[in-house]
């Protein structure tokens, strides 16, 4: 898809969910009797509970803490259909069945985890929605129900024309984007609310809000229009709605960027906590380096001083010269007998990483290869350049590399006993080659 991102108002389910019955009309050309075959097949959504799987991500983030007076809290979900399957209200079929509502600390709502028998259970002044089990469900499945006053959910519960603005479908890339390796559809359900966050008066003040996705199933009476609403509510002080998913975040004065979050940043050292009487131990521990346990190349154990790179300090620039192994970074301290591994963790880190990036890989594995025959050709041209002044300079030296090329060459193309010039040349080359080879590898190891 690219960087295109796409709306839809709905994403409609292949089914919905309800009961269906199926029944197949055998049709045949013989003198026969057929009897027909009926099936019937119940299509149901998750009613209770969302599992985490099903939720891509918050926003706010949950027990997130910043202004967030611009933005209206949503979720996004991973089955795009989901807001969808269910149908509440006949004349209203893109209306979601599902709502995020946002609660603040200053309003009287109370959050409970119990289970679907008791989240259905009658109960004197509350507006209990009236829902049935279905066989497959148990009333002790575990079930989250929020109780608010009638009075606030009269106020922000959206109508049926609202909900259908405040749930969309959406589809992006995520081809830049990390995120869990289950998800493999680009199309998502988003359902946002339909009111601001509450920001404190004072700076140093935070606000704490939950948001609910809650179940509008049993609601419907409460949907369409005011004055059913208040019928409905006109008896009941409190209203119980199921929750299939809730997080929290909290509300603040203060501005919520990269540059406020580091201006307020504690950079204390997190140091090691040490009581021995070894001062250069306690200095190293100070610095925020912790022992681990290593284990060696050799197969034995040993314990090794291991750093962070986030340190709040600027350290001397130490150059490094280009290794082929970890274990050539290790630094080793006579004086305390250990070693610090925090370059050669650096290295192996780095390695582990750039190999597990696949496109990463394979430009690595293109720029070597072509490097190779880059080396290669460079060697040929420069020994084909070398045989030919040499062979130019003197035509009777006895070791000369091009001498019986130039003579088969001169032979009017007739091949010798076995090999033609340009066979032996190439053997030459290639031995050559070899031998060059090998005196650069040689190099590399003394260093």
């Amino acid at each position: 898809m690219g960087e295109v991102i796409r709306f839809a108002q709905m994403c409609e389910p292949p089914l919905k969910a309800g009961d269906y019955r199926i029944q197949v009309e055998p049709v045949t050309n013989i003198d026969c009797k057929l009897t027909s075959t009926i099936t019937d097949i119940t299509v149901s959504t998750e009613r209770f509970r969302l599992s985490p799987d099903q939720i891509y991500s918050v926003y706010p983030p949950r027990e997130a803490v910043g202004s967030y007076s611009e933005c209206l809290p949503h979720i996004v979900l991973n089955r795009r259909t989901l807001p969808w399957e269910k149908v509440l209200l006949e004349n209203q079929p893109s209306m979601p069945w599902l709502a995020l509502l946002v609660f603040d600390e200053t309003e009287e709502i109370e959050l409970f985890e119990s289970n679907c028998g008791e989240a259905l259970a009658p109960k004197m002044g509350t507006y209990i929605p009236s829902i049935e089990l279905q066989p497959y469900e148990n009333p002790k499945d575990p079930c989250t129900y929020v109780e608010v006053p009638v009075d606030l959910l009269s106020d922000i519960l959206p109508y049926a024309q609202a909900l259908s603005l405040l749930s969309h479908g959406k589809g992006v890339s995520l081809d830049d984007k990390v995120t869990d390796a289950s998800v493999q559809d680009n199309w998502f359900a988003t359902v946002v609310t339909n009111r601001f966050c509450l920001e404190p008066a004072d700076e140093k003040q935070t606000i704490r809000h939950i948001a609910c996705l809650v179940s509008l199933e049993g609601y419907e009476e409460l949907l369409e229009n005011e004055a059913d609403r208040q019928h409905a509510l006109a008896r009941c002080h409190t209203a119980r709605m199921i929750v299939l998913a809730n997080w929290s975040f909290s509300m603040s004065k203060a501005a919520f960027d990269f540059g406020s979050t580091f201006s307020t940043l504690d950079a204390g050292m997190m140091s090691t906590p040490y009581s021995g009487s070894n001062a250069l131990i306690s200095q190293l521990s100070q610095l925020g380096y912790y022992p681990l346990n290593h284990h060696i190349r050799d197969g034995s154990h040993t314990v090794s001083w291991y750093q962070s790179p986030l340190i709040p300090y600027e350290e001397q620039q130490k150059k490094l010269n280009c290794v082929r192994f970890a274990d050539q970074l290790l630094a080793y301290d006579p004086e305390i007998s250990m070693m610090d591994i925090r370059y050669s963790s650096a290295w192996q880190l780095g390695k582990a990483m750039a190999l597990a990036d696949q496109a990463y890989a394979q430009k690595l594995y293109a720029w070597r290869q072509a490097n190779q025959l880059l080396a290669r050709t460079s060697v040929y041209h420069g020994l084909l350049a070398q045989h030919l002044s040499e062979q130019a300079a003197d035509h009777n030296h006895a070791h000369e590399l091009g001498k019986q090329f130039i003579h088969a060459a001169r032979a009017n193309n007739e091949e010798s006993s076995q090999s033609s010039g340009k066979q032996i040349l190439l053997q030459q080359l290639q031995a050559r080659y070899h031998t060059l080879l090998g005196e650069v590898i040689a190099d590399a190891s003394k260093e």
